[in-house]
């Protein structure tokens, strides 16, 4: 595959008309391995790429309902906000030197 995913949830496998669960596969270099080979003669194996890896870290529940979200006050790692989405988060908010938050046309990051 030349799509950087995320993980096995960034990609469907569909074989013979059936989503596998993504569990029975991953994800490595580019390629994806099955845990068990598809059915012989099956030749009916598509791969559906869903999109950029979602980013899970920042948006943590600080209770155990998920009413309270909970985010860094510093950004530490280089963050898109694709094209077609939006972004927020609490402030204040800082970033790390040499880190660079994107943020696509259209896209809005709002720090509330």
């Amino acid at each position: 595959m030349s799509y950087g995913t995320g993980n096995e949830s960034s990609v469907l496998a569909i074989i013979s008309g059936v989503v596998q669960a993504a569990y029975t596969y991953s994800l490595n270099n580019g390629q994806i391995v099955f845990s068990a080979p598809p059915p012989a003669g099956t030749n009916n194996i598509e791969i559906r790429y869903l999109g950029e890896k979602v980013l899970v870290n920042p948006y943590l529940s600080a209770d155990s309902f998920g009413i309270i979200r909970i985010n860094s006050n510093i950004i530490t790692t280089n963050t898109v906000i694709s094209l077609g989405y939006n972004g927020s988060s609490t402030g204040p908010i800082s970033i790390a030197n040499g880190i660079t938050v994107q943020v696509s046309n259209n896209s809005v990051w709002k720090i509330i």
